[in-house]
């Protein structure tokens, strides 16, 4: 086998959780060449590289049924994004991934609802909200900082993106509020 242009660097942002994107060159470009040698030369160390159908890569999770503390926080983030943009009427996936954010016009304390799923996981205002949800994202490609208050979601951000919306198409959740018209804000299914 030839050298693996970039390994160490691809090995040590992978290894640290990092999902590597079209925005992560030259590291990108070389896994997408050469894909199935990365992945043979990972496996050989007990590590198994995904490529997602999405076009990104990161490592699986060693231990699947461990969630980290990170990721409840990430999910309610994603959820109350989701649903305001589904609440605007607006197409979630073009509100998410087609535009820039900054973090002090975020939707996530405007209602009482939205605040209450956040302190369920320990996130009470805005500082916590862009320390410790969205600098975590970032540390995993799942955000770009592009200031110091404004942000843009990158396509890794899909692997809850994704979940998220296939969830919110079946029901609410216990105790989630429906709308007036008794549907789901996200789905429209009563």
């Amino acid at each position: 086998m030839s050298t693996l242009p970039h390994l160490t660097s691809i090995f040590e942002r992978l290894r640290r959780g990092y999902h590597l994107a079209p925005d992560d060159e030259p590291e990108f470009s070389k896994l997408r060449e050469r894909f199935d040698e990365y992945a043979a030369y990972f496996a050989a160390l007990g590590l198994i590289l995904v490529r997602h159908e999405r076009e990104f890569f990161y490592f699986e999770p060693e231990n699947p049924e461990t969630v980290p503390d990170t990721l409840p926080r990430i999910a309610v983030f994603s959820y109350i994004m989701i649903d305001y943009a589904a609440n605007q009427g607006r197409p979630i996936e073009d509100f998410i991934f087609g535009q820039n954010f900054l973090v002090t016009a975020l939707p996530h304390f405007t209602l009482d609802r939205y605040t209450a799923l956040l302190r369920q996981v320990e996130v009470h205002n805005m500082s916590d909200l862009e320390t410790l949800v969205l600098n975590h994202m970032q540390r995993i490609g799942w955000i770009k900082w592009l200031g110091d208050e404004e942000f843009k979601f990158l396509r890794p951000f899909h692997r809850v993106f994704s979940k998220c919306i296939e969830l919110a198409s079946q029901t609410p959740l216990p105790g989630e509020p429906v709308s007036a018209n008794g549907q789901n804000p996200i789905n429209g299914q009563s």
